[in-house]
């Protein structure tokens, strides 16, 4: 009797282990997708977050839930599998030390899911260029003209608003939300471009040097815009440099009759198309005493009803425009988008008409009218100091409620993290009522700034997740208030 209890005692504990492995398995093949499949990205993970190697389940409440594409399938299987082999050599020892044994695989999970990747990455990479030479050969056959956008911050507000102005008076298509790596944009070409589609808008990210450079022989544009290049992802390009060399890029890629677009009022972007001869250059910006631009902003009001300013091209003709969108930053937005939409044979009065309907990207100083007579900016998709310290100066413009800022911070700036969160921490304070943080790491920075700045630490809250914070958010707002949601750090981030 005793034999048979402890047989069914030890059966419920291996399968309660192989049941955790299990769940622990899911969880790494998550981090590994949001990585992109990117070992050396995983392995970054891991180190930053050792912690987590223990972790027992799932993540809970997923902000980017795991999606089991043929390839996250693949790795799946063939992790089971490594789990399989190893479970069954230890299937021949005592119980015990079987046990003991599958304990120690399923904390090896993360490690047998960086060794599936590395094992399947040739097959991948064979599938993917398959996949890759397919979308090539087919925006070869259908001919669309080519509009890349790439930067540090700007490129999905700029496609949004550019694929709304020429919407009206072509066929377009453009890369939805942020879907800006090859296989992204790849998955765009095979599934969504159609032979009547006149022309396409590629939105073009980077992580590493050379990454815009495979997009554009990927979709071989014909127009490209630089919408800024600032600090975002410093962690990863380790320099600035290696930030405008690899934005650059676009350029570099544009055949010698394309036409390469540039915000002359950032610095670096000035820069480079300072250096560029051998394409045609068309800046933009709201510098009036600049004699080189081919579109301006002038007479520039911003409420939180909307902007207002007058565009006025190179000739010296000029046409009111204005819409809803918020932010004196859209501007800049605004002008790339009408740069190229000139080049695309608009009017300024044209274009003009189609701004009026702007709407603002999801995520992006989006105005939503919350419960209770509360307002809520929606600028969740932020993650970078110049925009946070924009959305900042958005929301001291609204009148009359309390204002309260919520934000976990600002990643992937490298040695500049600290000083650009405390950086916030201190322009909050000149705004903000409340202020809630998001984790207790990463906002360390934002909490010292406010600090420094004099803000009372009794307005300020930090709790684990958001949440959190928004039960708490709830006893304190008042009709009126306006809330800015300030970036939203991805899973991979989740303290």
């Amino acid at each position: 009797m005793a034999n048979i209890l402890l047989l069914i005692i030890g059966v419920a504990t291996i399968g309660t282990l192989l049941l955790i492995t299990i769940l622990r398995l899911i969880m790494f093949l998550h981090m590994l997708q949001l990585e992109g499949y990117r070992s050396e990205r995983f392995i970054k993970w891991l180190t930053r977050n050792p912690d987590k190697i223990l972790t027992v389940t799932t993540i809970k409440d997923p902000k980017k839930k795991l999606v089991f594409t043929a390839r996250a399938t693949r790795l799946f299987i063939l992790t089971l599998m490594l789990l399989t082999l190893v479970i069954y050599n230890l299937s021949e020892l005592s119980l015990i030390i079987f046990m003991l044994g599958v304990f120690l695989v399923g904390l090896f999970v993360p490690f047998l899911v960086l060794l599936s990747s590395i094992l399947i990455y040739p097959l991948e990479t064979v599938i993917n260029n398959l996949y890759l030479r397919s979308a090539k050969k087919k925006i070869k056959k259908l001919k669309p003209k080519v509009i890349a956008i790439t930067g540090s911050y700007g490129k999905t507000s700029t496609k949004d608003f550019l694929a709304s102005i020429l919407s009206t008076q072509y066929r377009v298509l453009k890369t939805p939300g942020s879907f800006n790596t090859p296989m992204g944009i790849c998955k765009i070409i095979r599934g969504d471009l159609r032979p009547d589609h006149e022309i396409f808008i590629v939105e073009m990210g980077a992580r590493q040097k050379g990454d815009i450079k495979e997009l554009c022989e990927l979709v071989e544009p014909e127009m490209g815009i630089i919408t800024a290049i600032g600090l975002q992802h410093l962690e990863m390009f380790k320099t600035i440099e290696n930030i405008i060399n690899t934005k650059y890029e676009l350029v570099e890629s544009l055949p010698a009759n394309g036409i390469a677009i540039f915000n002359n009022d950032d610095e670096n972007c000035r820069q480079l198309a300072d250096r560029t001869h051998d394409k045609e250059v068309l800046r933009y910006g709201i510098n009036e005493n600049e004699d080189k631009l081919h579109l301006m902003a002038r007479d520039i009001s911003t409420s939180s009803q909307g902007i207002y300013f007058m565009a006025q091209n190179s000739k010296g003709d000029a046409v009111p425009f204005h819409c809803k969108l918020l932010s004196k930053h859209n501007v800049y937005n605004i002008l790339a988008a009408a740069t190229v939409a000139l080049e695309c044979r608009m009017s300024l009065n044209e274009i003009a008409e189609a701004i009026q309907m702007l709407e603002p990207s999801p995520h992006r100083l989006q105005l939503i009218r919350g419960a209770g007579g509360v307002i809520v900016i929606d600028d969740a998709f932020n993650a970078n100091p110049v925009g946070a310290k924009m959305a900042l100066e958005v929301l001291s413009e609204f009148k009359g409620g309390r204002k309260v800022l919520v934000t976990p911070g600002l990643v992937e700036l490298g040695e500049r993290e600290y000083e650009e969160n405390k950086q916030i921490g201190i322009a909050a304070a000149k705004v903000c009522d409340f202020v809630f943080l998001i984790g207790t790491k990463k906002t360390r920075p934002i909490f010292e700034g406010l600090k420094e700045a004099g803000f009372p630490e009794t307005n300020i809250f930090v709790e684990k997740n958001l949440n959190g914070a928004t039960k708490k958010i709830k006893d304190i707002l008042k009709v009126g208030d306006v809330v800015l949601f300030e970036n939203d750090l991805p899973d991979t981030y989740n303290e």
